[in-house]
């Protein structure tokens, strides 16, 4: 198979510090400022302007990556002040107070297993195997407290019902931040998508036979291309879209994506749906090998085909412009006109 031949863009793209945030901060505040623009005028943007006040869903897309910078071991201490722009605006002493708290109460509420992360860094992903074509909770990946789940939690907590165990959202506006990020990190396919390779390198499926946690990619988190992490290439976007550029392109996207026809609850399945979709595009003509001869754990090497980066872009852009669409629409039900 011919492989990928590294462009200028992507030696320049391996170049750039990388984000710990899917879409990187730039991502999640374009699908928040689609649902922003989305919102105008509507009964529904009224009372985010009621619960956010003077802030965006914008300005708080970012929130539930910001309180990442709480260490648990450091006695729940703030460690990330002044690395990221975007959290600047909670790195008052109020602000990381707020993120503190957050974290004490969503870290190991849902009973972490050995290895596993802390539960609220949990509440960010599934990874369900590229051979099923819809999510279920059950599959190996998914968990009571995956993404999807907790945007289930978050819509519950605004509409004033109860949330369920694990998750400890404190307040609707705790809530609102979180199903902003929630719903961006939910329409990056690796998110949800990941694949699952045995010793030689093929893609297996988990759910048959017994489960090896060393067969998992974790999202693309375990594989390298030339360009670096596989995962972190996928939640960086293309220069053009960068600092809002391509908002009002987008949102004028956002604006033909057709209403989903379901309860609200079945909502984040049928995104995730799309999302596994997107993942077996993104995955398509790759290949995998371990990064090292005999190499243990899962640590593998991804070589990518011819014009990957046109892929790239395309899943990036419909992706983006659906997210910003379906946290408008799941905002607009909650608070219907």
């Amino acid at each position: 198979m011919k492989k990928l031949i590294i462009s200028a863009f992507m030696l320049a793209l391996a170049s750039l510090p990388q984000l710990s945030f899917a879409w990187g901060a730039d991502g999640h505040q374009t699908v928040g400022a689609i649902a922003d623009s989305l919102l105008a005028g509507s009964k529904a943007g009224a009372q985010v302007k009621v619960l956010l006040g003077d802030n965006t869903l914008e300005k708080m897309a970012v929130w539930g990556d910001c309180v990442k910078g709480i260490a648990p071991e450091k006695d729940f201490a703030y460690t990330s002040a002044g690395r990221y722009p975007e959290c600047t605006p909670f790195e008052t002493a109020a602000g990381i107070a707020a993120m503190a708290d957050y974290v004490k109460r969503n870290n190991t509420n849902c009973n972490p297993g050995p290895n596993e992360e802390n539960c609220h860094k949990q509440y960010h992903y599934a990874d369900v195997a590229l051979q099923h074509d819809h999510y279920k909770t059950g599959y190996v990946g998914t968990s009571d407290h995956d993404v999807v789940n907790a945007i289930r939690a978050a819509v519950l907590m605004l509409q004033d019902r109860p949330q369920p165990k694990p998750f400890n959202f404190k307040d609707k506006q705790e809530a609102l931040a979180l199903l902003t990020h929630y719903v961006g990190d939910l329409h990056q396919p690796l998110h949800v998508g990941s694949v699952f390779l045995n010793a030689d390198g093929k893609i297996i499926n988990p759910d048959e036979g017994v489960y090896d946690h060393g067969n998992n990619t974790v999202g693309g988190n375990a594989l390298q291309c030339p360009c670096g992490n596989f995962h972190s290439l996928w939640d960086d976007l293309p220069q053009q879209f960068k600092r809002g550029r391509m908002n009002d392109a987008l949102t004028k996207k956002a604006r033909a994506v057709v209403a989903s026809n379901a309860a609200i609850e079945e909502l984040p399945v049928l995104w995730a749906d799309d999302a596994i979709r997107d993942a077996k595009l993104l995955f398509a003509g790759t290949q995998f090998s371990k990064s090292t001869p005999n190499q243990k754990g899962n640590s593998w090497s991804i070589a990518l085909p011819l014009e990957y980066e046109k892929t790239m872009q395309n899943l990036k852009e419909d992706a983006l412009a659906r997210a910003g669409a379906h946290l408008a629409q799941l905002l607009k039900t909650i608070w219907p006109e």
